[in-house]
């Protein structure tokens, strides 16, 4: 997720691979869902050209190798819930993710947390820090979308002219920002489309 902020002074020190969202992951709920938690039970998951294999063996799961402990708790009397115990921490977690990157064989499966995964929502703020003040502004003023460039509404009941102009004219402020903003990703990706093309590789 570079989302093009290759000159923006709040660009993401976080790598691309270490985005959650980047990394294959395995849902111990949707692999229950589907009968993959049944004894003797074998489960090929695919994800596009990625695939590992899930087999059943006793009270673990061998993905692809590894095996991983299966434990379960009882939220309410009468529904169980498993949870994958992580081969490295042994924290119960509902997703493990492959990572085939990490050297030791015995290591590419693991929790986010093991691999130093983050979401990507949590770097969105800092790259592009007008959003986060849009949407605060947003909500003082209420009655409205959070979202950027959503219509605003009329001055409500009880609430001064002057403090309902005031929040207006911060929020189309920030977000001319933002427009400005995304005119220079714009700018940057067209650029960088200019120099593969003329390097042959578009």
């Amino acid at each position: 997720m570079a989302f093009g902020l290759f000159e923006d002074h709040h660009h993401t020190r976080v790598r691309h691979d270490l985005m959650v969202e980047a990394n294959v992951r395995v849902d111990i709920w949707m692999v229950a869902g589907c009968g993959g938690l049944t004894e003797g039970a074998t489960t090929r998951l695919q994800w596009g050209k990625k695939q590992c294999q899930l087999a059943r063996r006793g009270a673990d799961i061998w993905i692809d190798g590894t095996r991983v402990s299966v434990t379960w708790d009882e939220p309410m009397p009468g529904v169980s819930r498993p949870w994958w115990e992580c081969p490295l921490c042994l924290r119960k977690c509902r997703y493990v993710y492959l990572r085939n990157n990490v050297g030791c064989a015995r290591c590419n499966v693991g929790c986010a947390r093991c691999h130093g995964l983050r979401n990507a929502c949590l770097h969105l703020r800092r790259q592009t820090p007008s959003v986060g003040r849009v949407e605060r502004l947003r909500r003082k003023l209420g009655g409205c979308d959070t979202r950027p460039f959503a219509p605003l509404p009329l001055r409500r009941q009880g609430r001064s002219r002057a403090y309902h102009e005031k929040l207006v004219a911060a929020i189309y402020a920030e977000e001319a920002k933002l427009i400005g903003h995304l005119g220079s990703v714009v700018h940057d990706l067209q650029r960088r489309i200019r120099v593969r093309k003329a390097k042959g590789k578009w």
